[in-house]
């Protein structure tokens, strides 16, 4: 069993052969001597190796034993190094939210001083060239009385008031009027006279993402963008929409009553008519509703929206129970030459701007700002009739297009309805006599303008080019007595009704020879 056991260990060694060698050669083979231990068959001991090894060699060459003390070890390092990572990013998320509720608050604190202050009131009385030297260096409250001259104090800025300051809890408010009537003056009044503390103010745009955008800097939140969370954050912020984006109002409810507020918060979004009237659009408006209807019912949030066209309404009013709608009108006759008076005291012919450009707020504040104010108001009604022209143009020998006969179907349906407005408001004055209201405006309700267009669907359009307005009563009227001069002056010409007539001629020439 040695010689046998001696054989096999030898054989591990390479095969020398002798042939080919020289003497020498093979005497050197001879004279090294192999390292061959030998082993009893019987023994059982084994070959040694080097306990100071990291691991140690079995028979097979493979490793056969770990450290079990070393294994701890690196267990422990890792749950340590794992722990510290969760605990600090749990703490870091925990600040996040925080400081996140914090700049809300922040943005709801933020409150204009004497300063700023004085400073917007010079800029609106430079606008009208009423900052007069002895201004320059006056105080806070003689610029206020001198602004509250400038701006008439209107019937309902009583109830605007009342919304901003927070007396009116429990409730969310819908400002309806036509454009330029002065519901976001109104509002912005009424932000001044509480230094804006506890409200903000932004505007409502078509694209999603910029409402979006002007929704988190008026609310001085960043929508979870600025989190340095990656490792624990899966989602992309903007990978939801800005639907899913504003999602995270509710924080407002936390804000509210972490501060202990005595009054609710108020939130001012303007003009929500531009939002497009799709899908999205909708969607959006009855999503911010639904916080709307959440935060009055605990009041502690107010939402207030204003729009020019009737649509919003139409779409808010469906689950709307906390809703307050309220009406903005155009001012007055008496109301209209007070506000050219107060701001133009040696203005002539104030009677006759205000019988071309009517109440309308914004009319006033450009024509007040002129040098001659009846040529200015004269420009407005010429710039107003061409663009109705260009809009509603009527074309007796159209071509046989189906564009051209559809557009001309809808001009021929508009100017329709405004010679129906003509006729009224020439049949108002001559029975009111010398008690009538030249800024009064004749009134349809819908549905006999419908009767009159003989289309449902125009009405809105009318309503979205601020040709008409349609009030929460579903009453039409002219959108303001510019476009309503305008139409006076067309429809007035002689020859307008045989040029109406001719289209409306041609129109049905071609839907027979089409049939």
């Amino acid at each position: 069993m040695q010689r046998l056991y001696l054989l096999t260990r030898v054989r591990q060694h390479p095969m020398i052969s002798a042939r080919g060698l020289t003497p020498l050669q093979i005497g050197r083979v001879r004279a090294s001597k192999p390292n061959v231990r030998l082993h009893s068959a019987h023994s059982r001991q084994a070959p040694q190796t080097d306990n100071n090894s990291f691991f140690s060699l079995g028979e097979r060459g493979t490793w056969s034993k770990v450290d079990p003390s070393l294994v701890v070890d690196i267990a422990l390092k890792t749950l340590i190094g794992l722990g510290v990572i969760f605990i600090g990013g749990s703490l870091y998320v925990f600040w996040y939210k925080h400081n996140v509720l914090s700049k809300i608050e922040a943005a709801f604190n933020e409150t204009w001083d004497d300063a700023a202050l004085v400073q917007l009131i010079k800029q609106e009385l430079s606008r009208f060239d009423l900052l007069t030297p002895d201004l320059e260096h006056a105080g806070l409250q003689r610029l206020a009385a001198k602004l509250s001259e400038v701006h008439p104090r209107r019937q309902e800025q009583d109830f605007v008031d009342s919304i901003v300051k927070g007396e009116t809890a429990g409730s969310y408010f819908l400002l309806v009027g036509p454009k330029g009537a002065g519901k976001s003056g109104m509002v912005f009044d009424a932000m001044l006279n509480v230094r804006n503390k506890g409200s903000v103010f932004l505007e409502a745009h078509p694209d999603l993402e910029v409402f979006r955008l002007r929704l988190g800097n008026a609310l001085n939140y960043e929508f979870s963008e600025d989190m340095q969370a990656g490792l624990f954050q899966r989602p992309d912020p903007r990978s939801g929409g800005p639907a899913m984006d504003i999602e995270p109002l509710d924080k407002l409810y936390e804000v509210a009553m972490r501060s202990g507020r005595r009054r609710p918060l108020v939130l001012v979004i303007t003009k929500i008519q531009n939002f497009h009237n799709n899908d999205q659009g909708r969607n959006l408006l009855l999503q911010i509703q639904q916080y709307a209807e959440r935060w009055a019912i605990r009041g502690i949030v107010t939402v207030v929206f204003t729009t020019d066209d009737v649509w919003p309404y139409t779409l808010l009013r469906k689950a709307a129970t906390l809703m307050e709608v309220r009406s903005v009108q155009d001012l007055d006759w008496e109301m209209s030459k007070r506000t050219l008076l107060c701001r133009r005291p040696d203005a002539e012919n104030v009677d006759s701007v205000v019988h071309v450009v009517g109440g309308r707020q914004s009319y006033l504040n450009k024509v007040s700002r002129a040098e001659e104010m009846l040529q200015a108001a004269e420009d407005l009604l010429r710039l107003e009739k061409a663009w109705l022209e260009s809009c509603l143009g009527l074309i007796p020998d159209c071509d046989n297009d189906e564009e051209v006969v559809i557009q001309q179907k809808w001009s021929l349906h508009c100017w329709t309805l405004l010679r129906e407005f003509i006729r009224l408001y020439r049949a108002k004055q001559k029975e009111s006599g010398d008690c009538w209201d030249p800024l009064k405006l004749p009134v349809i309700p819908a549905w006999r303008c419908q009767q009159i267009m003989t289309r449902p669907d125009y009405l809105d359009e009318l309503d979205r080019l601020d040709v008409v307005y349609i009030d929460m009563n579903s009453n039409v009227q002219p959108d303001s007595m510019l476009v309503f001069r305008a139409a006076l002056d067309i429809v007035e010409k002689e020859g307008f009704d045989e040029l109406l007539e001719d289209v409306r001629c041609r129109i049905k020439e071609i839907e027979n020879l089409r049939r």
